[in-house]
């Protein structure tokens, strides 16, 4: 292994004369698994969150937007507080699915790998603006590049192998865990750090490249997923319409309270908190007062947390794919136990025949994946 340059990322590439925009952001729920690495008694980790005015545990408000520039000095300065120059890898790989929350079952019940990674990308472009995502075909073989145009953003390695990782965990996750890349490449120099990312991504890796990007074969995008339904056709397009809505900037305080609520619920279940005090919190509201309106509409708190509860429940478990264990802590209930009697009042039958009818319909067997 070589020895690292002293310089190791310092400056980027010259390929881009001006500048993007200063305004360039993501979404906060990018910062939770960093933060979540930095909790601990470590002075640097506490000096590191307290210049970028962060605390400990999870965003209060995860679509809010955050300054990208921000974003990537605080991944990088995160690395070096906890010695971790892997750390964006690190987190890349251990992303998963429902990570992207409501996005989920339309990459689950995507009919290829393909169409599932242009949902992904679509997505993409509401959850981190500044930002191009390339798709190059030729040759039997499509190249998906990803890089932020700001380049006064440097060094931006972790996001960088952050974002390669995470589509590379999405990807096996979607198809196939021992599934490889043809070849990757990245923009910043991996002098010293070739054998860690090709252990990883399994396929030869590049670094002092014009951007970041990985390499498939066209025989594995366009190969149908058997997760699929094909019923689900309509279904998948009302709930891309919904999705792109929910992830627009947030619209004037003038919505119903009912509303409003619901909403926060939708984007925050299975992620963050959704308990009353909260939730009121975010609304501006104090618990009682927010108990009170919402009574006038002749509704409560808890009615509406089981309706997005069972809508919810109702979409993943359409996917076949999911567990049964993994769905009712996504939904914040204390056992699966408790869950299958919540939806069993809901519906009048038990989630393992939702699923399984589910499976049924994409012609999936048993073994295609766990049910509890």
């Amino acid at each position: 292994m070589h020895a690292q340059d002293p310089d190791h990322n310092t400056h980027p590439p010259k390929r881009r004369k001006h500048p993007a925009p200063q305004e360039a952001t993501l979404r906060q729920f990018f910062l939770d698994p960093i933060i979540n690495e930095m909790r601990g008694p470590s002075l640097k980790c506490r000096h590191a969150l307290a210049r970028f005015n962060l605390k400990p545990g999870k965003s209060l408000n995860p679509y809010a937007p955050f300054p990208l520039k921000s974003y990537v000095a605080f991944f990088e300065e995160a690395a070096k507080a906890l010695d971790r120059p892997f750390l964006g890898l690190e987190l890349g790989q251990n992303f998963r699915l429902w990570e992207v929350g409501p996005v989920y079952p339309l990459l689950a019940t995507a009919p290829t790998l393909r169409e599932a990674l242009a949902v992904f990308l679509r997505f993409q472009a509401s959850w981190q603006s500044h930002t191009t995502n390339d798709v190059r075909q030729e040759f039997g073989e499509t190249s998906y590049g990803y890089s932020i145009d700001d380049m006064t953003i440097w060094p931006r390695l972790q996001d960088s192998e952050n974002s390669i990782a995470g589509l590379c965990a999405l990807i096996r996750q979607l198809f196939s865990e021992r599934w490889s890349p043809v070849e990757l490449c990245f923009e910043h120099d991996i002098t010293g750090r070739e054998a860690t990312l090709e252990r990883y991504f399994r396929c030869p890796v590049k670094g002092n490249a014009a951007t970041n990007s990985i390499l498939l074969r066209d025989t594995d995008l366009d190969r149908p997923m058997q997760a699929w339904i094909n019923s689900n056709a309509s279904a998948r397009a009302i709930v891309e319409m919904h999705l792109f809505d929910l992830l627009r900037s947030p619209e004037g305080s003038f919505r119903p309270i009912h509303e409003r609520l619901s909403q926060l619920i939708d984007q925050r279940l299975g992620r963050e908190s959704v308990d009353l005090e909260t939730l009121a919190e975010i609304l501006g509201v104090a618990p009682r007062t927010l108990r009170r309106q919402l009574g006038t509409f002749g509704t409560s708190f808890s009615e509406i947390l089981n309706r997005e509860r069972r809508k919810k429940a109702e979409m993943l478990l359409s996917t076949g794919t999911i567990k049964l264990s993994q769905l009712a802590a996504h939904l914040g209930y204390v056992n699966q136990s408790a869950f299958s009697r919540a939806f069993r009042d809901w519906t009048g039958e038990s989630p393992i025949v939702a699923l399984r009818r589910a499976r049924r319909i994409a012609g999936m067997t048993e073994d295609d994946g766990p049910a509890s």
